[in-house]
């Protein structure tokens, strides 16, 4: 009588032990990040800040990010003393933020400003004190920008948390 060879109990628990690993790993990675918009945008305003403080001490004019709920625009001062949209550069273009994404305040030198916010980047670096909070239900990103011209994106706690 010839024998029967087959998997043992064993072999068959560390197989299914494998797969479900596998799976669990492909599993988390295939879910999407809920904040990862939010974080996106709050970054990408803190660099295009950044770019423009800097392009402002290059051109030695002053730029002005006009701000709204849903969105941002820069503009620069011209020769003749008006405010222009800054488009010869590919970056600087209006944004427009995602449907479910809002700047839910600014304040400025302490201050929140309620209507039409204005950041103001002079040639020579500075900034005022700045924070602006984009918001996606009780989650926030704060950009936040300091006197000597530094600029941060980071997490913000939800309102009434410290």
């Amino acid at each position: 009588m010839g024998r029967h060879r087959g998997f043992t109990l064993i072999e068959i628990a560390v197989v299914v032990l494998i797969i479900t690993i596998v799976l669990g790993i492909v599993g988390v990675n295939l879910i999407p990040d809920r904040d990862a918009a939010l974080r996106d945008e709050a970054k990408r305003l803190a660099l295009l800040l950044q770019s423009a403080q800097q392009e402002s001490i290059l051109q030695d004019k002053i730029i002005v990010v006009a701000i709204d709920r849903q969105g941002y625009h820069f503009l620069v001062l011209d020769d003749a003393s008006e405010l222009t949209p800054l488009s010869h550069d590919d970056a600087f273009y209006p944004r427009k933020l995602p449907q479910d994404i809002t700047i839910s305040s600014v304040d400025i030198d302490g201050v929140p400003v309620l209507e039409k916010p204005r950041l103001i980047m002079l040639p020579t670096g500075e900034l005022p004190d700045f924070s602006v909070i984009f918001s996606r239900g009780e989650t926030r990103w704060e950009v936040k920008g300091l006197l000597s011209g530094n600029i941060t994106a980071q997490a913000a706690p939800a309102p009434g948390k410290a």
